[in-house]
């Protein structure tokens, strides 16, 4: 889903399913010539590329983009091949996340491991929209409006920030920036890595990114791995209210960490919950509180409900980033509203100077081009009243965080449906019992869709199983060096 101030999900999207040349476009991509891949280096372990395909696949031969790639040689030079990878969002940068993330001994060993930045992600052509205070806005804007005057500012804002779009983005890109088309690329990335089959990784959104290559090209799979899956069988409704009850689970799990952390315990000795629901009470009511950032970072700014939400839904996403969480509430009560803005903006893309990477811009790009979504407002403020009474308060934020797709210049692609992925071979299925922003009944939805598919479970809170746990590792790293699927009904905890 996308990663907006109006969002809570860092590292997916979840995309309708296009039929097989359901929008007129070959599912193939043979028709576009497939150049070479020359590698330079560009750090001490990576090489770096870039690979020229068209913008629009339906004209092959008309203008092309630059795909960024970045390579981590295998350390054995008996390596099976490449084993390409996507990290979600979408908009998040595969090239940064293989620059900066730690894998296995046994996955390094067993294949160079290739990043790449999604068409209108990152160094890709990237979509643009807003400056950095018109970002900073978005991400504060009410997450739950309430009153005509509240609706209004976030209709103007969202609509402000989709004409900054068309206006800074040619309309060409915006119309093929989708997910059908990023999967047609990764098929001509397959092909000029020179491997007659894909080995695949996606995480998060990047497991839609992988369930429909294997739809569309079923025979040039070797090995595909979905982790922290989305299910393109939902529509845009079922999908947030999936989500809203996902955080609300993952709080209350928050709330149970507390008392027995001792650095939680001792900043908010009143219990967890009583001081979450008292600072957000507070800040719905209208308490002011600050936070005295550095000039590039928009100076000194109202913490407002929104940016509070993103930083609370953002430290959700890991047990490991809790103790952040707890922090930023004490920090707040306190009424010094800084770690709460921050764990905000970074969660939202921003970089040291003060800029944001274009996750936000590439997020609402690639999402409102992949599925319908809810056209009035009058829809929106019905499924907020039906989320809040079961979520109360993940319920509001998660049923807003569409609005902008609703006046979305580009028209949505492809209908929402199940995916087959017929003439596949086995594909392993991820899920963790705890996974906020794609819960497990989702990883065990696509399990069952898929024609050939095995779900490998993990138990814990947390987005995503194979960073989460070294018994998740091994059985991933297992399945793509020999193809074996771990037995039927394996549980990982994430301690193991």
């Amino acid at each position: 889903m996308k990663r907006t101030g109006k969002r809570l999900v860092a590292g997916l999207v979840v995309a309708a399913l296009s039929i097989s040349g359901a929008t007129g476009v070959p599912a193939v991509a043979s028709s576009a010539v497939v150049p070479g891949l020359s590698w330079h280096r560009c750090d001490v372990h990576f090489l770096c590329s870039e690979l020229s395909v068209p913008v629009d696949y339906a004209d092959p031969t008309g203008a092309h983009l630059g795909l960024a790639l970045a390579e981590l040689p295998a350390t054995s030079a008996q390596a099976i091949g490449d084993l390409v990878m996507n990290p979600g969002g979408p908009g998040a940068s595969g090239v940064q996340f293989l620059e900066t993330t730690s894998f296995p001994a046994a996955l390094r060993s067993s294949f160079n491991l290739v990043g790449f930045d999604p068409r209108g992600t990152g160094q890709s052509d990237p979509v643009s929209c807003e400056d950095a205070a018109g970002i900073r806005n978005m991400i504060a804007l009410d997450p739950d409006p309430q009153t005509p005057a509240q609706v209004a500012t976030v209709v103007r804002t969202v609509k402000a920030f989709d004409r900054s779009c068309a206006e800074h983005t040619s309309m060409s890109l915006l119309e093929n920036v989708g997910t059908r088309d990023t999967v047609r690329d990764l098929d001509l990335i397959r092909a000029a890595l020179g491997q007659p089959k894909l080995d695949y990784m996606g995480f998060s959104y990047g497991t839609y990114i992988g369930e429909l290559y294997a739809q569309m090209f079923p025979g040039q799979v070797r090995a595909m791995v979905l982790d922290g899956t989305v299910d393109p069988a939902l529509s845009s409704s079922a999908t947030v209210s999936g989500q809203a009850k996902g955080f609300e689970t993952d709080l209350g799990d928050f709330f149970a960490w507390c008392p027995g952390n001792k650095s939680c315990a001792a900043e908010l000795p009143q219990g967890a919950k009583v001081a979450y629901e008292k600072l957000f009470q507070g800040l719905a009511a209208g308490d002011r509180l600050m936070a005295d950032l550095p000039a590039q970072f928009g100076g000194p700014q109202q913490v407002t409900p929104g940016l509070a939400e993103t930083a609370a839904a953002g430290s959700l996403y890991s047990d490991q980033t809790w103790s952040y969480l707890a922090s930023g509430i004490a920090q707040g009560l306190a009424g010094n509203g800084y770690l709460l803005a921050v764990l905000a903006y970074v969660f939202q893309g921003m970089m040291l100077n003060g800029q944001f990477s274009n996750l936000v811009a590439a997020s609402y790009a690639i999402s409102c081009a992949d599925r319908p979504y809810l056209k009035t407002v009058t829809a929106y403020e019905q499924l907020a009243a039906r989320l809040v009474k079961a979520d109360p308060d993940f319920g509001g934020i998660s049923a807003w965080s569409d609005v902008a797709c609703a006046y979305w210049p580009v028209p949505a692609q492809g209908p929402v449906a199940p995916i087959h992925a017929a003439g596949s071979p086995p594909i392993l299925v991820i899920g963790s019992t705890g996974d906020p922003a794609t819960p497990y009944p989702w990883a065990q939805a696509v399990a069952r869709q898929l024609d050939h598919a095995e779900l490998l479970t993990r138990t814990g809170p947390g987005h995503t199983g194979y960073i989460n746990s070294t018994c998740v590792q091994r059985w991933t790293d297992r399945y793509l060096a020999t193809l074996e699927m771990p037995p039927q009904g394996t549980s990982c905890t994430s301690s193991a």
